[in-house]
């Protein structure tokens, strides 16, 4: 399973370099948006798992409920979602990619890299 500071590098790499936010066409934000685009969770999941109905609920919706396919997903994809810790960090991250501007998110992960501790 990969570690938070794993999580974090490699989601705030995705977000930085593809520097749009996935979303559909009435801009709510997707796992897996047009043009190739990926949200802070769907650049997790690996493509032979990803499925449209993993679509519609956010990670923080996972933090009190004990299982669901997106859950199972990123288990199958080597993140531990079941894990607390690891919850509570792709909520962290899901929340820059969809409540901050494109702008905004260079400094946001860099604070939360800060909190945590990560190198």
């Amino acid at each position: 399973m990969l570690s938070s500071n794993e999580i974090f590098h490699r989601v705030s790499a995705h977000l930085l370099a593809q520097r749009a936010v996935s979303e559909d066409d009435n801009g709510s934000c997707r796992l897996r948006g047009a043009y190739g685009r990926k949200c802070a969770i769907g650049s997790l999941v690996r493509d032979d798992v990803y499925e449209a109905e993993l679509e519609g609920v956010g990670i923080s919706y996972y933090r009190h409920a004990h299982d669901g396919k997106l859950l199972r997903a990123l288990y199958a994809s080597n993140v531990n979602a079941y894990d607390p810790v690891i919850i509570d960090l792709l909520i962290e991250l899901e929340q820059i990619h969809d409540d901050a501007s494109v702008d905004e998110w260079p400094h946001l992960l860099g604070a939360l890299a800060k909190r945590h501790a990560f190198a």
